[in-house]
Formats: structure tokens, sequence, C-alpha cells
């Protein structure tokens, strides 16, 4: 996984977070959406949890989430998230580059990715695709909130595009392109140009 989060966690620098805050508005129409289509709520992974915001989130609108995260302060925090809200939400500690069936079961017909792909390298990348893909349903859909490519210097992100997705992510294809808010995000991440993506399982 990216140094870049195991850090970000440690001095809580966590911009993510706050972007979903401020994109709470647009994320719940999101949500909505997926549920509209599949006429309720249903199974979903939440791919690099973080603190669990979202998939308690889901949990509360009905969603048979699991969360998967890697870094151990956040898995401490998403539990215990989890349980102050009395909610049934499995939080996993996996790393989204090793996923598999064997750990967390298949048939997902929804996963959820705010800020975890696009800090990845193009192995990492590769391989968090080909996992995600052996637990999705077929027609499943992701949604991932990620920074435009290249918007900013490392150790930031590289983020990524349309483009990238649908090479990585094979049998995947973008089917909505949104832009995202940069409100409550540190100065410097003014520029990332951020997008939500939303990709379709073709198989």
């Amino acid at each position: 996984m990216s140094t870049f989060y195991r850090l970000a966690y440690a001095t809580g620098f966590t911009p993510w977070e706050r972007a979903g805050e401020a994109e709470s508005g647009k994320l719940a129409e999101l949500f909505d959406r997926e549920e509209a289509e599949r006429g309720g709520p249903g199974k979903a992974l939440d791919l690099g949890c973080g603190s669990g915001r979202y998939a308690a989130e889901l949990a509360i609108r009905g969603w048979a989430v699991t969360g998967v995260e890697f870094i151990p302060q956040a898995v401490t925090r998403a539990r215990r998230r989890i349980e102050e809200l009395g909610l049934s939400v499995p939080i996993v500690k996996a790393d989204v580059t090793r996923l598999g069936p064997d750990q967390l079961g298949a048939g997902y017909d929804f996963f959820l990715d705010v800020g975890c792909y696009h800090g990845l390298d193009p192995a990492q990348r590769l391989s968090m695709a080909q996992g995600v893909t052996s637990l999705a349903a077929s027609g499943a859909t992701l949604l991932m909130l990620a920074f435009s490519l290249a918007a900013l210097p490392r150790p930031f992100p590289r983020g990524s595009n349309r483009h990238e997705l649908e090479g990585v992510f094979a049998g995947w294809a973008v089917t909505d392109v949104e832009p995202a808010s940069t409100q409550g995000m540190p100065k410097p991440l003014s520029k990332a140009a951020p997008n939500w993506y939303r990709l379709r399982y073709a198989s």
C-alpha cells in the first residue's frame, strides 16, 4: 500500500474524508441512483474505508456493506464508529491490492472508493482491479472519487482519468464522469480537480 496513506493516518492528514463531508449532498444523490437502479440497497464493499464514514452511511441506508482497510489506525477508528452507531458492518483488515472471495465472499453489486485507488502505483492498481472483478456480480457498479491524472506533484496521489481506469479495469466501462468539489480540502489540493467516476462491469 502507498506510504502516503500510512503517513496520512499517522499524522491525521486525511483530506479525502473532509472532501466526502463537503460532497455529502452529491454522494447522497449518487447513492440514490444506485438504489433506484437496483430497486433498493444491495451488497456493497467500501474499498479503503478509512474511518468507516461511508460504510456507515451505506449501512444506515439499508445496504449489506463490508469495509476493507489496511491501515491499523483507520481500522480502529472505523470499528469504533460502527460500534458507536450500533451498526452491523464488518470492517476487514485487508490490502485492497490482495482482494479475493476466500476472504470477503463474492457477489458484490456495488463498490465504493473515495480516494483509495488513485494513490496506488500502476502495479497495485492492476492488482486492485483484478481483485474487485473477482468479487463482482454481473452488472456491478463501482463509484470512485479520484483526483485528475498528474494534477498534483508527489507525494500526493497521482490521480486517474477515464482512459486510465478503463485500461486497468478489464471488462469494466466508465458510464459517468462528474466533477467533485474541492471544498473542505487543504489549499494545496485545490488544483486536484477531482471527479466522481462510475464504472460498470459488463460480464
